[in-house]
């Protein structure tokens, strides 16, 4: 192998297991759902970051990083970006209330609609505890 170029940044192997001490470790970065099959993400991928305070505080800043601007502090659709763009979602009503792990994994990763995508900005581990973060708004 050759020496990387003078100034670049290691990024992390995602292609290995996260979840160290649990009983069930999955890759995270298996995905290779393509863009336009949301449904298919909504059947098959689940969130395999467990719930704890933890992760759902580092979900909660890495929202605050990423979404807030158009979603809103407690995900209304009413972030300052959001106000200008029209069309951003309330978490809290009607179908986005019962989003999935796979759905709201695969909108961040790829983006929809107005949205733009987010994957390549953070991890898979970092857009799971995303996730997590979102039911916590869907719920009110």
């Amino acid at each position: 192998m050759r020496d990387p170029a003078r100034g670049t940044v290691a990024r992390p192997n995602y292609h290995t297991s996260f979840g160290k001490g649990d009983s069930v470790t999955r890759d995270l970065m298996i995905y290779n759902i393509p863009k336009d099959s949301i449904a298919i993400a909504e059947r098959t991928l689940v969130n395999p970051i467990a719930l704890t305070d933890a992760s759902l505080d580092e979900g909660k800043v890495l929202y605050g990083r990423y979404c807030i601007h158009c979603h809103g502090e407690n995900g209304k659709g009413d972030g300052l970006v959001g106000k200008e763009y029209k069309g951003v979602p309330n978490y809290s009503v009607g179908d986005y209330k019962t989003m999935n792990d796979g759905h709201i994994f695969h909108v961040i990763t790829h983006g929809k609609g107005r949205m733009w995508p987010h994957g390549s900005q953070m991890t898979p581990e970092e857009r799971w505890k995303i996730v997590l973060y979102v039911h916590k708004l869907q719920q009110g």
